[in-house]
């Protein structure tokens, strides 16, 4: 039954497209720009898409208020793969095959970003991603496929390298998610690291659906570390450190990967997470431009931006699009476009990358260290 619904899904959703195709001009029929967005609005990740998502809009009512690419208006073309890899890859086919879309945005999810790239190089059609890893080589052979991310080693280690150069501290523990796909593919990009900046780094597993983290806050006692990272979702990181503050753990909190950079979660924690340290590489007391992003996010939303790390990510994207338009001088030729954004060697949005084509890819150039206060998010340390 699962299996049927999938494909009716599927089926519903290209008709949706192709009823909203435009002509094969390479325009909208109104002269717009349009962008095809496959996101993860609903499903599993749809967190992580819909956070996207907000990014992508802020960019777009920023580019149209300045008066759009070359000209014209961009026209956002949105659709849901449900978190689903075949509707992912069966929506990237659909609008590849729309001559009036030029370029598309595919799902953050790394799965559903693999199967959207391998239909997006087969049509030649250029697609862009936002906070997934860089494309499987076995799904992007022609080059057709980026993201905009960053390089989970490299800010892992800067984190390690950090704490103990600043901090002194040697000996950390990771109370991860065993049973969450995002924590499989971090791990042992941590493991890696800590094992670069010459620290000790211990590893408790949680199952899925634990509510009591007894056992898992006397593992982290009992290891004498120096700091904590509660590798979870924000909710279950919340409720892993009240508890373990209740409990009489008063070890450090920190975040090597940008996974709890929320500012809800000193409510969320009963005050319990005040004082993480976590790396970024979106930080508004470094980085002007991120700044004002935050404020162009607030000011289409009517409020601040809780975690940017998504949503920062998806503004990039876009951005990322409209410049390699406006510098190729077409909003129609799709080579074109492509042929541009492997020029880029280091772009900056709302943040600046490092552009490694090899692998197709845009990395956040430079990391920070933030701490989370009570009442202001996370601020420089």
């Amino acid at each position: 039954m699962k299996r049927i619904l999938v494909v009716a899904g599927i089926i519903v959703t290209a008709l949706i497209v192709a009823a909203t195709a435009g002509p094969t001009s390479g325009l909208a029929a109104d002269g717009t720009v349009k962008v095809g967005v496959i996101e993860m609005l609903t499903g599993g990740s749809a967190f992580y898409g819909n956070a996207v998502l907000e990014g992508i809009k802020v960019a777009e009512a920023e580019i149209n208020a300045s008066g759009g690419i070359n000209g014209k208006k961009v026209q956002l073309a949105i659709t849901d793969n449900a978190s689903d890899n075949a509707q992912a890859a069966a929506l990237s086919a659909q609008l590849a095959s729309d001559k009036s879309i030029p370029v598309g945005i595919t799902p953050t999810y790394q799965p559903n970003f693999n199967a959207a790239c391998a239909r997006a190089n087969a049509a030649g059609f250029p697609m862009v991603s936002a906070q997934s890893g860089p494309p499987d080589p076995k799904n992007n052979p022609r080059g057709w496929c980026w993201t905009m991310t960053t390089d989970p080693v490299a800010q892992a280690t800067y984190t390690f390298q950090t704490l103990k150069a600043k901090k002194g501290w040697q000996r950390f523990v990771m109370v991860y998610d065993q049973d969450n796909g995002y924590v499989a593919f971090q791990r042992p990009n941590i493991r890696e690291s800590a094992k670069a900046a010459g620290v000790d780094l211990q590893e408790v597993g949680v199952a899925a659906g634990t509510s009591d983290f007894g056992p898992q806050i006397t593992r982290a006692r009992n290891a004498n570390a120096d700091a904590v990272f509660p590798f979870f979702t924000i909710e279950d990181a919340a409720r892993f450190m009240k508890q373990a503050r209740e409990r009489g753990l008063a070890t450090p909190w920190f975040d090597p990967v940008s996974q709890l950079t929320s500012k809800r979660l000193p409510q969320l924690s009963g005050g319990a997470a005040t004082g993480l340290l976590a790396s970024t590489p979106q930080s508004a007391d470094d980085i002007p431009s991120f700044k004002t992003f935050l404020s162009s996010y607030a000011k289409l939303n009517g409020k601040e931006l809780d975690d940017p790390t998504y949503t920062g990510f998806g503004y990039d994207a876009l951005r990322l699009i409209a410049m390699a338009m406006k510098d190729a001088g077409t909003t129609t030729d799709r080579a074109a476009i492509k042929a541009q954004i492997n020029t880029y060697k280091t772009p900056c949005f709302s943040i600046c990358f490092t552009g490694r084509q090899d692998i197709g890819a845009f990395l956040a150039g430079r990391f920070f260290l933030v701490t989370l206060s009570a009442d202001k998010g996370f601020v420089r340390f």
